[in-house]
């Protein structure tokens, strides 16, 4: 009696690593979230839906505009109003930074940080190192 309880438990002993191993070949490695490259993310255009201090943000009803990201640094902003086009530098890294040319050619740069939301097609921005009436805003991204 004694033998057979020494053999069942070498079994199941080896038994266990065995069927695990077996069970574990057989599964895929779950897809692992690519990190996302922010300079190809902001490409596109984006209009203003939310804008606040954080945690009280407001919905904008009427967006005046919106911001096209182009691949070359430039952002293009239009007025819904005038259908004018404005021009801008930007540059993204650790930190979104719009920039533009002053008359005098001083390049005044507003700094962002940057959180990509809802599958890519929100992008919540916050004022770096700065104060403003509002510091945060929601962007939403258009088709």
């Amino acid at each position: 009696m004694k033998t057979k309880k020494i053999n069942l438990t070498v079994f199941f002993q080896l038994l266990l690593p065995l069927s695990i191993a077996l069970l574990g070949a057989g599964c895929e490695k779950a897809d692992e979230p690519s990190e996302i490259d922010p300079a190809k993310n902001i490409l596109g255009k984006w209009e203003l839906s939310e804008i606040g201090n954080y945690p009280d943000m407001k919905p904008v009803d009427k967006p005046s505009g919106y911001k096209e990201y182009l691949p070359d640094s430039v952002l293009r902003e239009c007025s819904y109003k005038t259908g004018n086009f404005y021009y801008r530098t930007y540059w993204i890294d650790s930190l979104l930074h719009e920039g533009i040319y002053r008359s005098d050619g001083y390049l005044v740069v507003t700094r962002y940080r940057y959180n990509f939301v809802s599958m890519n097609n929100k992008v919540e921005l916050e004022l770096h190192n700065a104060a403003g009436i509002f510091n945060n805003f929601v962007y939403q991204r258009l088709k």
